[in-house]
This record gives structure tokens, C-alpha cells and sequence, in this order.
């Protein structure tokens, strides 16, 4: 072998890097790591299948409002035209009664 070959090999040969060696590393990698921040971890929630269901959970709550609304809505209109029916026939039987008195009054100037 070589001049060469035998300092390669000295340069590559296994070492024990001690017992501190990990915790040193540990702390190292904690210390350089970038802190999460709060908006983050609240994208982190929003991944793909958890935002599918909330959509649909969203959308399946507007559809029911919407229905709902659409209902109350043909109630009351409902109630109104039965309101109006009846006013319409109040007044007639009112025109009535209105016509027959004047007739009696015209009979009586006769």
C-alpha cells in the first residue's frame, strides 16, 4: 500500500464520538429547528379531505337554510292570499248590505 491508501484509511477510520456526542447533536437540531406558528398549524387542519367535508358540511347547512326559508316564506305567502280571499268577500257581502239599505232608502223617498 500506499503513502496515500494508509492516510486515507487513518482519515476514515472509526472513531466513538463520545457519550456527549448525541445529546450535543439533539440540542443542535432542537435549537435550529424553526418554531411553528400559530397560523400554520391552523393551515395544517385545512388539508384537502378535512376541507372536502367541511364544504360539504357547509354547503349541505346552506341547502337546508335555503329550503327552509323557501318553506316559510310559501307559508306566509300562502296565509296572505287566504287573508286577501277574505277580504275580498268582506267587502262584497259588505257591498251588498250597502245596496240593499240604499234600495231601502230610495224606497222609502218613493
Amino acid at each position: 500500500m500506499s503513502r496515500l491508501d494508509d492516510a486515507l484509511k487513518e482519515a476514515l477510520r472509526r472513531e466513538d464520538p463520545g457519550p456527549d456526542f448525541t445529546r450535543a447533536v439533539l440540542a443542535r437540531a432542537a435549537a435550529e429547528r424553526p418554531k411553528r406558528s400559530w397560523w400554520s398549524a391552523l393551515a395544517s387542519g385545512f388539508r384537502p379531505p378535512l376541507v372536502r367535508w367541511a364544504t360539504a358540511g357547509v354547503l349541505a347547512c346552506a341547502l337546508l337554510a335555503t329550503g327552509l326559508e323557501y318553506r316559510r316564506e310559501q307559508h306566509q305567502r300562502a296565509e296572505g292570499e287566504a287573508a286577501k280571499h277574505q277580504l275580498v268577500l268582506a267587502l262584497r257581502i259588505a257591498g251588498v248590505k250597502l245596496h240593499v239599505a240604499q234600495e231601502k232608502v230610495f224606497e222609502r223617498n218613493d
